[in-house]
């Protein structure tokens, strides 16, 4: 047995200081919708702090994840259930809803999925007992026929974000429904599209036919028809010899049902939107418009109420008159257009420009809008390290006057959680929470971005001096409110980017009851 000596050397290093305190978080690159909190809190926060109001925070969840039993069963054998009420008995996913007879939800609300939705984003338990084919939707009770044109766009349109800016699959930071658009109406009548025809598109083609009318009514299945009628809901000023390529029918044949379905008005629709309520532009949010028809009281239009502008998103006519019409403004002498530009409408209504409307200030060949940097994706890069205030927001590059640094990204949550959180919040003396409109406040605790770390500076009391180098601004992009970190003077690669909270932000309750005051 053999001894091997090894020689050790002996460092003896100096004291050094314990890293800054923060808060771990999920990297994201755009908000998340949250809402709510899940009612069932995972665990007690703060559990070994004594100070902390344990009591007083548990009153803001219905109950303790913990001691709730979990039993994966009971998901499969409630879609079963489900499954049977809706083929067997006819109801609806709405009414076992609201008969309360299963232990979940099976319908989504905002910021909580329902038993439908999470059954299509894992894998559930194998059970031999079930009678659910594979193939069956369960967001829709009945499966459509591969012929129904109508369900199949359904399905597919559901799977999108309505929003026309984002159009991602199962997005996560709009959860509105993405409903079939209404029917759009004809503005063009029958006898102009016919006279638009010059030549025949097959041999079966109406022209062909005498005075457009078959002595034997073709013989289409239900399936056929119902998709003409949902081809005309869609386009109904294409002319028949279009609609039959899509149909993959002959053309008079096609016309014939067109007559059928939808009797040719004697005045094509002539549109008169309500002018009342137009006023100054506000840069609101609300739910876009679904009707087809005029926006004003007549119609129940929530961008009339709410005295907003319809944008991009709605589905009202195009040439509505609520519709914001963008700027006009032209380039700068600094090469750049609107941002500085006090009289351009955008800038004054806090949105960003619409590059379908403002197209003076797009100039397709160059991007020299400074109004438009948020959807634009324009930020700078950053590095986050050690400052005098613990971990700090350093630029990566140089950025001149009115560049926008990163737009400040987390979840997207409502009062009652923004409340609980805040009591968790004012306990560590952090908060990451931006009030972003009137129903919604923007928190990057738990999902964010670099932009987090960016640190407060106020104005010195002693020479006034203005001591942030940015500001943080609120812009409706494309119907959403969204928040961009902008800087108010030109800075070197290596500045620390800083910004004032607000004097709200520092009152005795401000962690709990406030958030961010921005500019």
């Amino acid at each position: 047995m053999s001894t091997t000596r090894i020689s050790l050397q002996v460092i003896h290093a100096e004291a050094f200081e314990p890293h800054a305190p923060y808060e771990s978080y999920s990297p994201i690159p755009r908000n998340v919708f949250k809402g709510d909190d899940d009612d069932r809190m995972a665990f007690i926060p703060f559990a070994d702090d004594a100070t902390f109001d344990h009591a007083d925070h548990m009153l803001c969840y219905g109950s303790l994840a913990w001691q709730e039993d979990y039993d994966p069963d009971l998901e499969v054998i409630s879609l079963e259930a489900a499954y049977r009420l809706c083929t067997v008995y006819g109801l609806l996913y709405e009414e076992i809803d609201s008969m309360q007879v299963l232990p979940f939800k099976l319908l989504s609300s905002p910021g909580k999925p329902g038993l439908l939705t999470l059954s299509r984003r894992r894998d559930l338990l194998d059970w031999k007992g079930t009678t659910i084919p594979r193939s069956y939707n369960k967001e829709s009770p009945s499966l459509p026929s591969p012929s129904n044109l109508r369900r199949r766009l359904e399905q597919v349109n559901a799977l999108f974000c309505p929003k026309l800016n984002c159009v991602e699959s199962l997005c996560t930071a709009h959860v509105e429904s993405n409903p079939m658009p209404p029917p759009r109406r004809q503005t063009v009548g029958l006898p102009e599209l016919l006279n638009r025809v010059e030549r025949p598109c097959e041999a079966d083609c109406f022209l062909q036919v005498v005075t457009g009318v078959v002595k034997l009514p073709p013989q289409w299945s239900e399936d056929d028809i119902s998709s003409l009628k949902t081809i005309l809901e869609i386009e109904p000023d294409m002319v028949p010899c279009d609609h039959a390529e899509l149909c993959l029918k002959s053309c008079h044949e096609v016309l014939y049902y067109r007559r059928l379905l939808f009797p040719d008005p004697s005045e094509p629709a002539n549109e008169h939107p309500n002018e009342e309520n137009k006023g100054k532009p506000r840069s609101l949010e609300n739910a876009p418009c679904q009707h087809s028809g005029p926006c004003g009281a007549s119609s129940n239009c929530p961008c009339f109420k709410s005295k907003a502008h319809c944008e991009r998103n709605c589905r009202c006519p195009a040439k509505c008159a609520r519709r914001w019409k963008g700027c006009r403004c032209a380039k700068g002498r600094n090469g750049m257009s609107c941002m500085n530009n006090k009289r351009c409408p955008c800038v004054e209504a806090h949105r960003e420009c619409d590059p379908e409307l403002c197209v003076k200030c797009r100039y397709p060949e160059m991007n020299v809008c400074a109004n438009s940097q948020i959807q634009q994706g324009h930020f700078k890069e950053l590095q986050v390290k050690k400052s005098q205030w613990g971990l700090g927001t350093f630029l990566l590059e140089p950025a001149k006057q009115g560049d926008l640094i990163v737009e400040y990204v987390g979840e997207l949550i409502y009062e009652e959680t923004f409340d609980s959180r805040g009591e968790v919040a004012s306990h560590r003396g952090r908060s990451y929470v931006f009030g972003l409109n009137e129903t919604i406040s923007l928190d990057s605790s738990y999902m964010g971005n670099l932009s987090r770390f960016i640190d407060h500076v106020s104005t010195s009391s002693a020479s006034g001096e203005t001591q942030w180098n940015c500001r943080a601004s609120v812009r409706l992009v494309n119907g959403e409110h969204r928040i961009g970190i902008f800087a108010i003077k030109d800075m070197d690669l290596g500045t620390e980017i800083l910004i004032d909270y607000g004097p709200a932000f520092f009152t005795q309750k401000s962690i709990a009851d406030g958030s961010r005051v921005l500019a």
